[in-house]
């Protein structure tokens, strides 16, 4: 099986929210590249507040419209799942179980305005051997959440009017050579 490619890494997530990089210096980092690889998913849209996810049979495309430019693209055979919110919150526990073990990075959306406002996020992050948590894990069912796990990410987001679809992806080659995904 060909192993999928990434660009757009969880790092660069983290990095908007936690020093506020201009669109401009996003741009920069990914170029035209990032419009490429969101047509390459194709597929269907799905949106919620906070974030826009696009998904076909060749990957993920995962955008933020409060983040301009701050995108994740998977390249590879995706299949999604809809979960429903009991099986949703099934997957809430288990992926803060993991974070919370520091077996990843994990970042949770609640509600539009995260950036400005720890009560709409949670944020659970090693840098440079540190450990750091902005905002406070919740029970309540996010619209979005990214756990970056050293061997795959899970993705879940809300798709107002059908369920939660949830993503259990391999981790990839970054297509952008060196780049830490």
């Amino acid at each position: 099986m060909k192993r999928a490619r990434e660009l757009g890494n969880y790092r660069v997530l983290i990095e908007a929210l936690e020093l506020g990089l201009t669109p401009g210096e996003l741009e920069e980092r990914h170029g035209l590249l990032a419009g490429f690889v969101r047509e390459s998913a194709g597929g269907a849209r799905y949106a919620n507040e906070v974030v826009e996810l696009v998904h076909g049979a060749e990957g993920v495309f995962v955008s933020f419209p409060g983040l301009p430019n701050a995108a994740y693209a998977w390249l590879g055979e995706a299949a999604g799942v809809f979960l429903t919110p009991v099986e949703a919150q099934i997957w809430l526990w288990e992926v803060m179980e993991r974070a919370e073990a520091g077996e990843g990075d994990l970042v949770v959306l609640y509600e539009p305005g995260y950036a400005d406002d720890d009560e709409k996020i949670f944020m659970a992050y090693t840098f440079e051997g540190e450990r750091y948590q902005r905002g406070w894990p919740r029970t309540k069912l996010p619209l979005f959440l990214w756990l970056a796990a050293p061997e795959e990410h899970l993705l879940m987001l809300h798709a107002p009017g059908e369920g939660y679809l949830a993503f259990r992806l391999e981790r990839g080659a970054p297509m952008l050579g060196g780049a830490e995904s």
